[in-house]
């Protein structure tokens, strides 16, 4: 009798145990798409049998195997940190091919072409009071043209700082949930499948946003540092990040809006630890492409020194100049150096300018009735150019391809990055997803040992009932 409830004790160890390995792979099928989710392969050992007892010896115990693989999982938040950076760089500068466009329906180029096609016009005839008002009026449209691209990189600029809030925000949140997995597997640190995808799933929406390393710890918590260095959860401590302005002064424009910087929980900028991720392209972006094109930190910005440019050439022209009535030229363009808007925002045709206070003549010697028109007219083509060695329509025309190359890098880097990310994802999921093949061919393994075993049982059931009947009463 013994040796038959030995035998029946270790047929229901057995079938424990593949009751537990078919839930396992029942969970891995409903799991399959999960995000974050590493397939649990189930194992079976050997108990070791003790042939002196003959009670509760021998039999299976299930053992589950967690597959995940922290280089595959480390390669991806790598690759996802990259493409993070070059998306976010591609999304934020394509906005600034709508003001920087050297098409002739573009604003900038068509308003200076007008201009100076007006100045020549005008040099034919001085003292037509049309053509006098034709000038003005293309003045008023380059103006015009300046301010508006002035309000579109403000607007730019703005949507740009209010994102790196919200991925600052994102992260702080992305910190806080990993925080909250510490804690729990603190408390059980039995192994958790659902946590653990929970976790990847975090810490690769994570690393899209900002370059991070994760730190094993004990009992299965993590450690993740920003950059390498600055730690953003440690146990059950979480260091948030916070975005500020800077109060650096603007030596060409001191009203423009500072530059961002990170800090983290202690006030220490880690702006320079963040290289990759989406909050690296918008810091980018935020910190170093506009404020060459707009002014910000101690950059004057590329429009403003065009229309300041044109304004002080034109400008300088006209002062040397007289009338045809023989008095002294006045400026056409006004600005403001120090406005919030910039030079560019606050670019303007002089309030008290009239026609015929145009100055077409050059004061010599020698006198010549349409020199300062003729000198107007050739600005943009004289050698070398008035601004920066370069005429107005071509300092445009750098700046534009200044920006469709920062573009096309981000697009093609994006576009390539994309490839890479797929690769690691695809290594990831050979050595740590579900294959539904596999699950299905272990499902029927296991339900096939799982009826074997349980005919043990039924035999070993049998036969106890019968030498239970063969006892005399």
């Amino acid at each position: 009798m013994g040796s038959l409830f030995s035998a029946l004790s270790t047929a229901s160890q057995s079938l424990q145990a593949l009751d537990i390995a078919i839930e396992v792979t029942e969970n891995n099928v409903t799991n399959a798409n999960s995000p974050g989710y590493a397939d649990q392969v189930p194992q079976f050992t050997s108990q070791e049998f003790q042939s002196d007892t003959g009670i509760n010896t021998g039999g299976i115990k299930e053992v589950t195997q967690d597959t995940r693989d922290a280089y595959a999982d480390t390669a991806v938040q790598q690759q996802l940190s990259l493409q993070g950076l070059y998306q976010q760089l591609q999304t934020s500068l394509t906005p600034l091919q709508n003001v920087f466009d050297v098409s002739s329906s573009s604003a900038i180029p068509s308003a200076l072409n007008q201009l100076f096609q007006s100045f020549s016009q005008w040099a034919t005839q001085p003292n037509n009071a049309g053509y006098q008002s034709d000038v003005l009026q293309a003045a008023q449209t380059t103006a015009s043209a300046f301010q508006q691209a002035a309000v579109q990189l403000g607007q730019i600029q703005t949507s740009t700082t209010n994102d790196i809030q919200s991925t600052v925000t994102q992260i702080n949140q992305d910190a806080a949930a990993i925080q909250s997995y510490n804690l729990e597997v603190g408390q059980n640190p039995q192994p958790d499948a659902g946590l653990s995808a929970q976790l990847e799933s975090t810490l690769e929406n994570l690393s899209g946003l900002a370059n991070i390393q994760v730190v094993n710890g004990i009992g299965n918590t993590v450690t993740v540092l920003l950059g390498g260095q600055t730690a953003l959860v440690e146990g059950a401590q979480v260091n948030q990040l916070q975005a500020v302005n800077n109060t650096a002064s603007n030596s060409g424009n001191p009203s423009a809006a500072p530059t961002i910087s990170i800090l983290d929980s202690n006030g220490n900028d880690v702006t320079g630890s963040i290289t990759s991720g989406s909050l690296a392209g918008l810091l980018s972006v935020r910190n170093t492409t506009l404020p060459s094109l707009i002014g910000g930190g101690q950059q004057v910005g590329g429009l403003n020194t065009l229309a300041q440019g044109l304004a002080d050439s034109v400008n300088n022209v006209l002062d040397q100049a007289t009338t045809s009535s023989g008095q002294p030229g006045s400026p056409l363009f006004t600005y403001t150096a120090n406005a919030p808007s910039g030079v560019a925002g606050s670019l303007a045709v002089s309030s008290t300018i009239t026609g015929s206070q145009l100055a077409p003549a050059s004061a010599g010697p020698p006198y010549v009735a349409n020199g300062a028109a003729l000198t107007l007219a050739g600005l943009d083509s004289s050698s070398p150019g008035p601004v920066d060695g370069q005429g107005f329509t071509q300092y445009f025309g750098s700046l534009t391809s200044q920006v469709g190359y920062a573009v096309s890098n981000a697009g093609t880097s994006a576009s390539a990055q994309s490839q890479l990310v797929a690769q690691a994802e695809s290594l990831q999921q050979q050595v740590s997803g579900v294959s539904l093949d596999e699950e299905a061919t272990r499902l029927v393994q296991l339900q096939n040992s799982y009826q074997a075993v349980s005919k043990v049982v039924t035999v070993v059931d049998q036969m106890t009932q019968s030498l239970l009947d063969m006892i005399p009463t």
